[in-house]
């Protein structure tokens, strides 16, 4: 039997749509060469890289392209335990999820449990157990509107509806364009 491979390898199509994806939602397309913090106070910098971001760093463009794509690739691990292939709408789905999220918690979620049991769609559903985030230092429910954080709750939204095959890549990249920065609103 051959071996399934869900992740997003670099060089790969699925890397391409991957990166152009994650690139315009995590930074509304803008490519930001000088760390940041995020929503959750955590150092960012480019389009949504954390891992090594210190603050005051400064990068290039080509910096961040690498870095993302190391980044995409590390984030679709989790779908490697998934027995069997998936389609690509749901692996660029998962890794944006996994990419924003963290891979801990990614591999341990509901969402990559119903994928591995073969439920597809319990498992685009359960992207939306993901809409917490620390705003001024409190939990708050990024699916209220006041919240302060309703961006990281369209983001689950888009993010589902890609899964379940309701958006194209292309679709979803686009409404990714029209999220705030950081999933602040």
């Amino acid at each position: 039997m051959k071996p399934v491979r869900n992740t997003v390898a670099v060089g790969s199509s699925l890397m391409l749509l991957a990166a152009s994806m994650i690139g315009q939602l995590e930074s509304s397309g803008r490519v930001i060469l000088t760390s940041y913090r995020d929503i959750a106070g955590v150092w960012t910098i480019c389009d949504g890289i954390t891992k090594g971001v210190t603050p005051g760093m400064t990068v290039t463009p080509e910096w961040c392209a690498r870095a993302r794509a190391g980044e995409i690739e590390a984030h679709s691990q989790p779908l490697a335990t998934v027995p069997y292939q998936l389609p690509g709408h749901v692996i660029l789905a998962m890794t944006d999820l996994c990419y924003n999220v963290g891979t801990g918690a990614c591999a341990t979620s509901t969402a990559i449990r119903q994928l591995e049991a073969n439920n597809r769609e319990q498992a685009c559903d359960a992207i939306l157990l993901f809409k917490f985030s620390m705003v001024r230092n409190q939990r708050a429910d990024c699916s209220k509107s006041s919240s302060g954080c309703y961006g990281i709750w369209t983001r689950r939204q888009i993010e589902r509806s890609l899964c379940r095959n309701e958006l194209t890549p292309a679709q979803a990249k686009l409404l990714f364009k029209d999220l705030p920065l950081g999933g602040l609103d």
